[in-house]
């Protein structure tokens, strides 16, 4: 639509006519070959990174090191990107009040606080002019109240076009003996409530190429992950719903088009694959395939889009490459601020104005990088009582430990930062036990824990726990365990369940021996954070009571896996699994403690056929492990420090191979376990690609190893 401001031609009607009457098709033809360009911007997964600063490394080495990642340093980016076009928008894909110690900060000071302070992310984004955004997963992670009262400090719109207020009265879709329905189909959309704004259609002024200025409806729509209602089960079962993401956009997409939208953006915090499984939490692929959507700015998967890594290249339908998915420009830009999304369109009309479209032979993706050595200022002084509000409350002590703890090879060697967690857990279990939980339990039952490595280079070459010997802080407890909003849960199970869990987890680790030429023995497509190590304690000589040998040159269990979608075989790496040096039957019966994230992925073999037996909200695994620290602390007054010897709960056995390679941190710390540790490893440096980082080191293991199982060792 043009603008009125081109009324006084008007005033010259008369003496136009004279010239003759085609003037004005002249007038209505320019129009019509004229185009306008639009930048549009993305971030994503910031997770409450605002400032570039580490919070678990002293203040010493934050000087002389910025850290690649901090809104404060992408708003630079955003400020030039912007001032290259005169027609810009900027937007955010969610996962943005949690998951760093800034956003754990916030949270410990409760919803009161978020209700008369605006929540620091907020504090910069609205100095950023953000035009809207869209709720990521762990925006639920604390809570309706927390969320609802955050989102109040955004001088900008949200959308999520796939949650909704809960209505008893609808039709179960899920588990008929839920106690509240948690997932719609279609049928319900006309008369279910959104508990959010599905999208909004926001009218921007934008100039074309012929100097003239137009009013263009652009419709933004965003979409969160089904999973929430598992993950997050404790907080939002009987207070939302949720709706398919592919199925609410060919709802939505064309009213957003009746009611007049030029162009729409759909914002799904969703990654990139083929699964098209219903209620799938990585729909992009789809989204692409939903007519009238115009581009499509994702996120979720911490990956970057577009690359020239190869990755998603065997999906069909995607050019990695140029940044298309169904010839849709698309972009995910990383995690943390580290890059910035940009898509260029350009809008033609046909109409002199009145509507434009999007002439998608000419869109282009691209990923922005960091201004080298430089933060925004007015970002940083935005956010700065909270920073130091966050040094403080990182740096408080809980305990002194007389080793090092960290997680640099624990798909490889059994490592200190999984079984301190396990310690906690399955010390948590014994105590529900003792107060008489559990009274069917077999007399024979067996307790265990499980747990994985949050951080294992997921978000780059030194995105590992590194913790030295001496004072344990709170900053220690969130490098242990990074997910603040994982709440205990206990599931029941046999001896063959938990045998398949394991096989899982190989299965998806770890690549088939014999490796091809200079192929990595570990999956990189599986997250650190799904690799679950079982652990069962101690015996009174110092022992741990479970113990699991896996050969990786047996054939795995599970094979073409994709997401939940899998092929099952008889084939088995387990060689043996023993407690108390006993071989643990089939028909064992066996009371896992885990967390609620994993005790929700029922189509997980192992999960799959326990028994949700007990989950607790009332606090946090996170707080399990400062508890046990805690307790730890008064059973041995005195004690200088505690004593953490490694259980040794795993060992890789592969009979005819010498050794296998894999990436891993780049740390003075993991070269310094190669030397004084692991006997098994050695070192090579190589410029390795993972999530568009480069730097991680490649490490070559040895199975034909002795020495010390854990990377303990002091420096020399």
């Amino acid at each position: 639509m043009k603008l009125s401001t081109k009324k006084l031609l008007l005033v010259s009607s008369i003496a136009a006519a004279l010239v003759g009457c085609n003037s004005s098709d002249d007038d209505n033809n320019n129009v019509n070959d004229s185009t306008i360009s639009v930048r549009l911007m993305e971030t994503t997964d910031i997770h409450t990174n605002v400032m570039p600063y580490n919070y678990f490394v002293s203040q010493e080495v934050n000087e002389t090191t910025l850290p690649e990642w901090g809104l404060a340093r992408t708003s630079l980016v955003i400020a030039a990107t912007r001032d290259e076009v005169e027609n810009s928008m900027l937007f955010d894909n969610g996962d943005l009040i949690q998951g760093s110690p800034m956003g754990d900060y916030m949270a410990s000071l409760g919803t009161e606080h978020v209700k008369d302070n605006t929540h620091p992310v907020y504090k910069a984004m609205n100095e950023l002019q953000y035009d809207a955004a869209n709720l990521g997963n762990h925006e639920f992670n604390y809570g309706l109240d927390y969320l609802d009262e955050s989102l109040k400090g955004s001088d900008f719109p949200y959308v999520s076009a796939n949650v909704w207020k809960v209505d008893d009265s609808l039709e179960k879709v899920s588990n008929a003996a839920e106690e509240c329905e948690v997932r719609i189909t279609e049928e319900f959309y006309e008369t279910a409530e959104h508990k959010y704004n599905p999208y909004v259609i926001l009218d921007r002024e934008f100039k074309s190429s012929n100097g003239e200025s137009y009013i263009v409806k652009v419709g933004v729509i965003g979409f969160t992950p089904p999973n929430i209602m598992g993950w997050d089960a404790s907080l939002l079962k009987c207070n939302v719903m949720v709706s398919d993401i592919k199925k609410t956009a060919e709802y939505y997409v064309p009213k957003m088009k009746a009611k007049g939208a030029d162009i729409i953006v759909a914002i799904p915090h969703s990654g990139l694959n083929d699964n098209d499984n219903e209620f799938a939490e990585n729909a992009t692929l789809h989204l692409a395939y939903v007519d009238d959507i115009d581009a499509i700015m994702f996120g979720h998967d911490h990956r970057e889009f577009p690359n020239t890594t190869g990755e998603y290249g065997e999906i069909e339908g995607v050019d990695a490459e140029l940044g298309l998915i169904n010839g849709i420009p698309a972009v995910m830009p990383g995690f943390w601020g580290a890059k910035l999304g940009v898509i260029d369109l350009t809008l033609t009309t046909k109409d002199n104005g009145e509507s434009w479209s999007v002439d998608h032979t000419k869109s282009t993706s691209e990923l922005r990088s960091l201004v080298p050595n430089s933060s925004d200022k007015i970002i940083e002084d935005l956010v700065a009582d909270e920073h130091q509000g966050t040094i403080d409350y990182m740096s408080t002590p809980i305990a002194a430990i007389d080793v090092n703890m960290n997680s640099f090879f624990p798909q490889v060697v059994p490592d200190l930062s999984i079984q301190v967690v396990n310690e906690a857990q399955l010390h948590q279990l014994m105590k529900w036990k003792e107060a008489g939980e559990f009274k069917d339990a077999a007399e024979d039952a067996i307790f265990l824990s499980v747990s994985a490595p949050f951080k294992s280079g997921r978000n780059g070459p030194q995105d590992f726990t590194n913790i030295q010997e001496g004072e344990l802080t709170n900053a220690s407890v969130a490098d242990i365990y990074v997910f603040d909003n994982n709440t205990p849960a206990v599931l029941k199970m046999t001896g063959s369940d938990m045998k398949n869990w394991i096989e899982w987890v190989n299965s998806n680790a770890y690549n088939s021996l014999p490796l091809a030429t200079d192929e990595r023995f570990l999956n990189e497509s599986f997250p650190g954070y799904n690799f679950d190590v079982f652990f069962g304690g101690f015996n009174q000589a110092g022992e741990g009571l479970l113990k699991y040998t896996v050969n990786v040159e047996k054939e795995s269990k599970y094979i073409n896996i994709n997401g939940f979608e899998y092929e099952t075989t008889t084939n088995e790496q387990i060689d043996s699994l023993t407690y108390n040096g006993v071989e643990i039957a089939d028909d064992a019966e066996i009371y896992v403690i885990t967390n609620n994230y994993r005790a929700s992925n029922v189509k997980m073999p192992g999960v799959d056929k326990a028994v949700l037996v007990k989950e607790e909200a009332a606090f946090n695994n996170r707080e399990l492990v400062q508890y046990y620290l805690e307790d730890s602390l008064a059973d041995h007054q005195g004690d200088a420090s505690l004593a953490f010897p490694n259980a040794e709960v795993f060992k890789l056995v592969a009979p005819t191979t010498d050794s296998v390679w894999f990436a891993s941190a780049t740390l003075d710390e993991a070269f310094r376990c190669v030397d004084n540790g692991i006997t098994g490893l050695s070192t090579e440096k190589v410029e390795e690609t993972k999530a568009g980082t480069k730097g991680f080191t490649k490490f070559h293991f040895n199975f034909d190893y002795s020495g010390e199982f854990n990377c303990a060792a002091k420096a020399k």
